[in-house]
């Protein structure tokens, strides 16, 4: 699997989660979506900056693009351990910061899809790109579970 059909599959399942996250009612239901959720996502920032962003750094024309994305990176991450510390995943605070999650995540999905991808395109050959999703899945899984069943499949 290519590089950048590896992150669209995690951009979606992403957005799918954070969907279920705010539509679940139980707030036990919440929780354990939620833990699912950072841990999936942490696992993908990792390996996309180690993977993509590190190389793209290096080219003049990928560089601004995926420092934007690690600041987008360090800033989710905040949000994540801020939800992560209040347990009371029913609050309305709480369902207003994963609101906010949600929006900044679609915001970097977007640009990343329109922009890195295009330039990520424009960089590196199909064979590279290739080699790279066969990286990023292992990097993937160096983390959760979940990344070790996408690395085998």
């Amino acid at each position: 699997m290519t590089l950048l059909k590896a992150l669209k599959a995690d951009h979606e399942k992403a957005k799918a989660l954070l969907d279920k996250i705010l539509e679940a009612e139980d707030g036990t239901e919440r929780k354990s979506l939620f833990a699912q959720f950072a841990e999936e996502l942490t696992a993908h920032s990792r390996a996309e900056e180690k993977v993509l962003y590190a190389r793209l750094k290096k080219a003049e024309e990928g560089k601004d693009e995926a420092l934007e994305g690690a600041v987008e990176h360090q800033i989710v991450d905040r949000l994540i351990e801020d939800l992560k510390k209040n347990s009371n995943t029913k609050s309305d605070e709480w369902s207003a910061r994963c609101g906010v999650l949600q929006e900044l995540l679609e915001h970097h999905i977007e640009e990343e899809e329109d922009e890195m991808f295009k330039t990520a395109r424009k960089l590196f050959d199909a064979k590279s790109l290739e080699k790279m999703g066969e990286e990023f899945l292992a990097e993937k899984a160096k983390f959760g579970t979940d990344a070790k069943e996408s690395a085998a499949a």
